[in-house]
């Protein structure tokens, strides 16, 4: 190993050392930034860049991630670049549950937070940007394509609840640390509590519920952000859930509510795709439901009312709606978290509002 003794984020110099120390990279490698996330330094290796034996196992690359201490957002989010230990092994714990749901964890530091997983075919894609900017009436964007993504996504979470109750057979560093704190309840419960005084007790209570709650590995950041697909004309759909850096023995309830909450906000900034997401949505549950009891329909809501909440008056707010369709969200949100309404309620607002706008 490198002795560069890190402080915090090695440098993309440090961690190519480091790699050519593993013998993964050649020394001429290069290390490619890629973009999009507010919480880790991210690099690409080219194939072409790996050792011989490294390449045959990875024709895609490798992908390199370091998190940052202080996230890229507008308002001070700070959170321990431990959280990279627990990234790595959540992955590892998912990937022996659903192997091909996740990238395959090819190497770790032994001292520092830097991960190496294998990458994707470069013709995958981010499937929020695919939903917030393909063409209407793209394959991308096909009803029976949503659903079924929904599906696999709703299956394999459940899978993870359902299959990781036994939290004292889990990794120690899964069980421990701070990052549903850090990274969830305080800039998103709590901060929204602030900002939003009508339901702030309320947020309170949910973020000691999800606080309190020891039930399974949870995921902690379960967003179309975070999944990669296959293109349209693949012959197999194929998917893989990243960035688990929030990953954490918790409340189940806080997968499936991220989730729910991220695709009414993609049913909100593009009205035309309501009717899909709503069919895409309702697939995502009876997939999960199939397997796992684990939510009861009342928590489900409340906690994706919460969710709403944070990503418009948040630290991390979503940044792709418009001034209107924020309050329209946060109204929304306001009503679930206050047990005064449903989510096929939130729906159906949710494509009255599509209908006026189309």
């Amino acid at each position: 190993m490198s002795d560069h003794g890190f402080d915090g984020v090695p440098t993309a110099a440090e961690v190519l050392l480091d790699l050519v120390d593993a013998e993964l990279v050649r020394g001429s490698g290069e290390l490619t930034p890629l973009t999009g996330g507010v919480s880790c330094e991210v690099w690409r290796i080219a194939a072409g860049d790996l050792e011989a034996d490294v390449r045959e196992r990875n024709p895609h690359g490798l992908v390199v991630k370091a998190p940052l201490a202080t996230l890229r957002t507008p308002s001070l989010w700070q959170a321990d670049i431990s959280r990279g230990f627990a990234e790595a092994i959540a992955l590892q714990c998912f990937g022996q549950l659903t192997p091909s749901a996740v990238p395959r964890v090819v190497w770790r530091h032994p001292e520092v937070p830097v991960l190496v997983i294998e990458a994707a075919p470069q013709t995958w894609q981010d499937w929020r940007e695919q939903m917030l900017n393909a063409e209407s009436g793209s394959p991308e964007l096909a009803g029976a394509r949503l659903s079924a993504m929904a599906t696999h996504l709703g299956d394999t979470l459940a899978t993870w609840h359902v299959r990781t109750q036994d939290i004292d057979e889990l990794p120690e560093v899964l069980r421990s640390g701070d990052r549903l704190r850090t990274l969830r309840t305080d800039p998103f419960h709590r901060a929204t509590a602030r900002e939003v005084p009508m339901i702030g007790s309320r947020l309170q209570e949910l973020a000691t519920e999800l606080e309190s709650a020891r039930t399974c590995l949870v995921h902690g950041d379960f967003s179309p952000k975070n999944v990669l697909v296959s293109p349209p004309e693949a012959v197999e759909l194929e998917a893989w859930m990243l960035d688990a850096e929030v990953a954490h023995v918790g409340d189940p309830a806080l997968d499936v509510a991220y989730f729910s909450a991220h695709l009414a906000c993609k049913a909100v900034a593009r009205p035309e795709l309501a009717g899909p997401l709503n069919v895409a949505r309702q697939a995502f549950e009876e997939a999960y439901r199939a397997q796992s009891s684990l939510v009861d329909a009342r928590r489900w809501d409340e906690h994706t009312g919460a969710i709403l909440a944070a990503r418009i008056r948040g630290v991390s707010r979503v940044s792709y709606l418009s001034a209107e369709a924020e309050v329209f969200v946060l109204a929304e949100a306001c009503q679930l978290v206050g047990g005064q309404g449903t989510l096929d309620e939130t729906w159906a607002a949710i494509s009255r509002r599509a209908s006026g706008s189309t």
